[in-house]
Formats: structure tokens, sequence, C-alpha cells
């Protein structure tokens, strides 16, 4: 049967033979080297989402424990008893007081706006929402109020927590999230800008 195959086709043949084994030995190689590659993938992955987590949980027990002497009532007590626009204040309390002061009406009404109710922060809460791990309610002002930038800064110091111009953060803070933040400019001046805040925010304690 192989006599009539020219030698050299034969040994073509021959090494084709020779040839198949090997190949599929390689595909068999190859294929034992990918399941060993997605193994790996795998187990890398299991062990980042299980550092992530190890992480996240980490990070979680960090700011409980920074919150943990958080004072329910710190928004009544810090940043609803601002004075608001005091420089104005005192220049119409002063300009009232004068002997020499003509009863103007609108200073008068300006003076009342600014030094009563009307013009501080006051926050009315939401619904409060319950986990396991804590507790949030939205403070949302009950009207805009006027300010200036010293006032933005010793509002957004105790909102933050963190050193603004001449305001120190006040201790035993909660977690406060802006959620929605507007000011507008409502007056200028050459010694007074005024602005309009309105403010709505998330309080989270931690239990």
């Amino acid at each position: 049967m192989f006599s009539s195959i020219p030698q050299k086709r034969l040994l073509l043949y021959l090494l084709l033979a020779g040839l198949v084994p090997i190949f599929f030995g390689w595909l068999t190689f190859s294929s034992q080297l990918d399941s060993v590659s997605n193994l790996e993938n795998n187990i890398l992955q299991v062990q980042s989402q299980a550092f992530s987590r190890e992480n996240k949980q980490s990070i979680n027990m960090a700011v409980k424990q920074h919150y943990s002497d958080a004072d329910h009532f710190y928004i009544d007590k810090n940043l609803e008893s601002i004075t608001l626009l005091e420089p104005e204040i005192d220049s119409l309390k002063n300009l009232t007081s004068n002997p020499n002061f003509n009863d103007d009406e609108n200073v008068k009404k300006r003076f009342e706006s600014l030094f009563g109710p009307a013009n501080r922060l006051s926050f009315t809460e939401g619904v409060v929402q319950s986990s396991p791990a804590f507790q949030e309610v939205t403070e949302t002002l009950v009207h805009p109020v006027e300010i200036n930038v010293n006032d933005l800064r010793h509002i957004l110091c105790l909102i933050e927590g963190i050193p603004i111009g001449n305001c120190t953060p006040a201790p035993n803070r909660p977690q406060l999230i802006v959620l929605d933040f507007k000011i507008d400019k409502k007056s200028v001046s050459e010694k007074n800008e005024v602005y309009l805040l309105n403010l709505k925010l998330l309080k989270r304690e931690f239990l």
C-alpha cells in the first residue's frame, strides 16, 4: 500500500502524523492555562471585593466613632442662635437710639425685621428615617434669610466642622450633609453686601 506513495510524500505524511499529538497536546495545555488564568482572576476579584468590603466597614466604623458624641440639639444651639447681619443691626440700633433720629419708618422696619425672628435661621424637621446603624432627618429652612459674607463663613464652618476665617467649629457636631444650597445677591453698597440664603440639610446621627 505504501510502496505506491513517493518517498518524499510519505515522509511528509509521517511528519504531519507526528505533529498531530503535539498539536492536541498544545491545545490541551493552552486550555489548562486559560483555566488557571480564569481561576487566578476569580481569586483576585474575590480578594478585591473582600478588601473593598473590609475597607468600607473600617470607614463606616471610623465615621461612627467620629460622630459618637454628637449633640441631638446641635442645630438649635449653634445654627439657630446665630445673629445675622450683626454689623447692620448695630448700625441701625445706634441710629434709632440717637436723639437726633427723625423717626424714619423704613429704618425702624429694617431694624425690626433684622433683629426679630424674621431673619433668624429656623429649620423644620422632616420625617425621621431609621436604620440599624443610624437615623437621619432632613432639616429645611422655614424661610430664606439675609446674610453677609461673614455670616456665610460662620454657617458653613458650623455645618462642615472646619475652621473658616475667624470661625471655630462647635463641638459635638452630628454628620450634616448639604442637600440644597441657594444664595442670591440681594443688595450691594460700599459698606455692605447682602445675600439671600436658602438651605436644606440632612442630619445623620449614629446609633
